[in-house]
């Protein structure tokens, strides 16, 4: 047994990673604030790592057109603020969305993905040659979302 593993810096370091920026404000208040027992100062590449993130403005030009193209071809696209998020330390990007007139068909495109970077998730939907060919713009979309950001990540990832 290594007698060198520390159970409370390693739950720190857990609960930093999974928590990221979802926890509540007063779970984020009260973690932070909390003394540690141990004397040990908070882990700072965790404190970074919560903070290297690029929200990009939901009126970018670029995301605009993206989002116009996916209500244009698709179906109603339903975004939040934070639809967009660069990880320049990964050389990654996500967007998130919702096509509400698809059973609320919740998509992702991510650009640093090995497996296509396409992922959707919905309740029962029944798999129609419309729904199929939806699901093959959004796919042709995405691929589109991609080639832009094998051009742009570099302004984000530069900034490290």
């Amino acid at each position: 047994m290594n007698t060198n593993f520390n159970e409370d810096d390693f739950t720190r370091k857990f609960l930093r990673k999974t928590w990221g920026n979802n926890k509540s404000k007063f779970l984020k208040e009260d973690f932070e604030t909390a003394e540690d027992p141990t004397g040990n100062q908070p882990d700072e590449q965790s404190q970074t790592e919560q903070k290297n993130e690029v929200v990009i403005d939901t009126n970018d030009e670029k995301l605009t057109e993206f989002k116009k193209n996916i209500t244009q071809f698709v179906g109603a696209l339903k975004v939040d603020n934070k639809a967009e998020i660069v990880y320049p330390n990964d050389s990654d990007v996500v967007f998130n969305g919702v096509i509400t007139d698809m059973n609320n068909l919740k998509f992702q495109f991510r650009y640093n993905d090995q497996s296509g970077g396409l992922y959707i998730w919905t309740d029962s939907m029944l798999l129609t040659k419309e729904v199929s060919d939806k699901l093959a713009k959004l796919v042709v979309i995405r691929d589109q979302w991609k080639d832009y950001w094998t051009s742009a990540i570099g302004q984000y990832t530069q900034q490290k």
